[in-house]
C-alpha cells in the first residue's frame, strides 16, 4: 500500500512541483500516471521512493516512511525505480557491473549474484555486451541496462518513468514481457508507470491524471479517455479510437494548424555519403559501414532501426561531428561552414553550458557574428513555446526534461542552419510538446531546411516524414517512400507501429492514408468495442 496524505513539494528555486496531493495505491495495482510536463510526475515518484522528502503532509509506503532515512534504506530495497534517463542511475563501469550493483550492495552472495546476473543478461539480450564500458553503449542500450540493474533485485513496487523513451520496439517487447512475467511470479507487485503517451496507458487498471501538481482525474482509462475534450484542454493525449469516436475534425492529434505546402522554389542543397564507414575504435566493428546515402533540404527524413544500428553514429558523421574512417561526404548548393549543420542531442543537458536560457539562445548567433540577435532570440522562444518572460532568466540545468528539450531547439534554431538532425526529439515531451514540435518541423521544412528525425516513435515518422532511411547492424536497409515503408515493410523491430497504421489494417486491411490528420477526416464515428 502507498499512501500519500496532503503531500506538497517545493523545489529550492521556489517552483512547487506538488500541490497538496492525496492518494492510495493498493498493493498489487498496475496504475498509470500520466500529465503534461511540469505537472509533477517525476516529482511523485522521487518521493515514493524517498530520494526526496515533502515540503509538508505525511508518506507512506509499505508501512515505512519514506522522509525516515532509516525507514528510507529499507524501502529503497523494496521499491525500484527507474529513471527516464538511464545515464542519472548507471554507475558501474561494465555492463556487468551495473547489472550487479544493486545486489552486491543487499550482501547477496557471489554464486547467487552469478547466477541472477547470467539470467538477468541473457533475459535482456545484454549478455554480448558484459564486459562492454556503460559509457560506450547506445542511449537504448544503457535504457535495457538500466532496467535489468532494477528488475534484477526483484522488488515489490516497480516505477518506470517513460522507461520506453530510449528503447527499440525489441527492447519495449523485453521491458513488458520482464513485467509481464513478475507479475506472474509476484501477484501482488506493484506497478507505476510514468508516460507521456496514453495509448500506453490502455492496459494499465488505473489512471491518475495530474496538472499542475494536482490530481485532477483518477479512474479507469474507458471513462477517462471518454472526455477527449477535457483530456485535451489539461494538454493529455486522447489514443486514436477515443478521438474518432469522439469528434473526428475536432481531435484531430497531428496538428491541423500545420503549415500547407506554397510550392515555393527553394535552393537545393545537398549532403552525399560515399561508401562511407566509421568505427569508434580501430579494434571495434565499425558502428556504420559503407553507408551511400543522398540527403536534400526541403524534406523530412525519418531515421530508423533496433538500438545499437548506427542512427546517432550516422547524424554526428554527416554533421562533421566524427570523421569517417572510409568514403567521403561530400556537398552541393552550401558550404559546411560553422552553423550550417546542426544537431539536437538525444539528451538536452549535455548541450547546455550557460547559466541561463537567455545566454543558451542567444550563444550560437552570437559567435557565429549574426546580425538582429534580440530578434532572433525572440523568435526561438515564439518556435519552441517557452514564455520569455517566465524562462529568460531561468538555469537551464533546473528545467523539467521537456522544457530542456524545447530550449535544445532554440539554441541550435537561433543558428539558422540548413540541416537540423533530431535525435529522439519527442523523448519527454508532452502532447502539447509533440504537437509543436509537429508545427515547427513541418514549418522549417517549408522554409527550405533539410531535416533528420531519428526516433523509435512511429506515431512522429509516420505523420510528418516524407522519406524513411533504416538502418540494420550498421549498414543502410532502404531509403524508400513513407509509403513504401509502411505498406510493404517488416518495421516491427524498428519503430512502434503508429496508431494510424494498426487502426486502419484492422478496419481496412490495409494502410489506406498516409497521415492521420486524412485518416480522421475520412473516417465516420465508430463505436468502440
Amino acid at each position: 500500500m502507498i499512501e500519500f496524505k496532503d503531500v506538497t513539494y517545493t523545489y529550492p528555486d521556489g517552483v512547487k512541483a506538488i500541490d497538496g496531493i492525496s492518494l492510495r495505491i493498493p498493493a498489487g495495482e498496475k496504475l498509470a500516471i500520466i500529465g503534461n510536463n511540469g505537472s509533477g510526475k517525476t516529482t511523485l515518484a522521487l518521493l515514493m521512493n524517498g530520494i526526496i522528502k515533502p515540503s509538508s503532509g505525511k508518506i507512506s509506503v509499505m508501512d515505512l516512511d519514506p522522509a525516515n532515512e532509516d525507514e528510507s534504506r529499507i524501502l529503497k530495497r523494496r521499491v525500484g525505480l527507474v529513471f527516464q534517463n538511464p545515464d542519472n542511475q548507471l554507475v558501474a563501469t561494465t555492463v556487468e557491473r551495473e547489472v550487479a550493483f544493486t545486489l552486491e550492495n543487499q550482501n547477496v552472495g557471489h554464486p547467487e549474484i552469478r547466477e541472477r546476473v547470467n539470467e538477468t543478461l541473457d533475459f535482456f539480450g545484454l549478455f554480448h555486451l558484459r564486459n562492454r564500458l556503460t559509457s560506450d553503449l547506445s542511449g537504448g542500450e544503457k535504457q535495457k541496462v538500466a532496467l535489468a540493474s532494477v528488475m534484477i533485485a526483484h522488488p515489490e513496487i516497480l516505477i518506470f518513468d517513460e522507461p520506453g523513451s530510449y528503447l527499440d520496439e525489441s527492447g519495449k517487447k523485453l521491458l513488458n514481457d520482464a513485467i509481464g512475467r513478475l507479475i506472474e511470479h509476484k501477484k501482488d507487485l506493484t506497478v507505476i508507470r510514468i508516460t507521456q503517451y496514453s495509448y500506453v496507458t490502455l492496459v494499465y487498471d488505473r489512471i491518475v491524471v495530474l496538472y499542475q501538481g494536482k490530481i485532477i482525474d483518477d479512474g479507469e482509462p474507458e471513462r477517462i479517455f471518454s472526455q477527449a475534450d477535457r483530456c485535451l484542454k489539461f494538454g493529455i493525449d486522447v489514443p486514436l479510437k477515443y478521438r474518432i469516436k469522439s469528434n473526428p475534425a475536432a481531435q484531430i492529434n497531428s496538428g491541423e494548424k500545420v503549415p500547407h505546402s506554397t510550392q515555393k522554389s527553394i535552393d537545393k542543397k545537398y549532403m552525399y555519403l560515399n561508401n562511407v564507414t566509421f568505427a569508434y575504435d580501430e579494434q571495434d566493428k565499425p558502428a556504420i559501414r559503407d553507408i551511400n546515402l543522398q540527403i536534400s533540404n526541403g524534406l523530412i527524413y525519418g531515421l530508423v532501426g533496433p538500438s545499437g544500428s548506427g542512427k546517432s553514429t550516422l547524424i554526428q558523421v554527416l554533421a562533421g561531428l566524427l570523421l569517417p574512417r572510409d568514403g567521403d561526404i561530400k556537398y552541393s548548393g552550401f558550404k559546411p561552414i560553422p552553423g550550417r549543420i546542426a544537431i539536437s542531442f538525444q539528451h538536452p543537458e549535455r548541450q547546455f553550458f550557460l547559466d541561463t536560457v537567455e545566454k543558451e539562445i542567444r550563444f550560437g548567433p552570437e559567435n557565429l557574428g549574426l546580425s538582429a540577435i534580440d530578434e532572433i532570440a525572440d523568435n526561438s522562444y515564439k518556435l519552441i513555446g517557452l514564455d520569455k518572460d517566465i524562462f529568460a532568466f531561468r538555469d537551464p540545468f533546473t528545467l523539467s526534461g521537456g522544457e530542456k528539450r524545447r530550449l535544445a531547439f532554440g539554441a541550435i534554431l537561433s543558428m539558422h542552419p540548413d540541416f537540423i538532425f533530431f535525435d529522439e526529439p519527442t523523448c519527454g515531451l508532452d502532447y502539447e510538446g509533440i504537437g509543436l514540435f509537429k508545427k515547427m518541423a513541418l514549418g522549417l521544412k517549408e522554409s527550405g531546411k533539410g531535416i533528420i528525425i531519428v526516433s523509435h516513435h512511429g506515431n512522429i515518422i509516420f505523420e510528418i516524414a516524407d522519406e524513411i532511411i533504416a538502418l540494420k547492424e550498421g549498414r543502410l536497409d532502404c531509403q524508400c517512400s513513407k509509403g513504401d515503408f509502411f505498406r510493404t515493410m517488416d518495421y516491427s523491430t524498428y519503430l512502434s507501429q503508429p496508431e494510424a497504421v494498426a487502426y486502419q489494417i484492422e478496419k481496412f486491411g490495409e494502410v489506406k492514408y498516409l497521415s492521420e490528420l486524412e485518416l480522421l477526416r475520412k473516417t465516420p464515428h465508430p463505436d468502440i468495442h
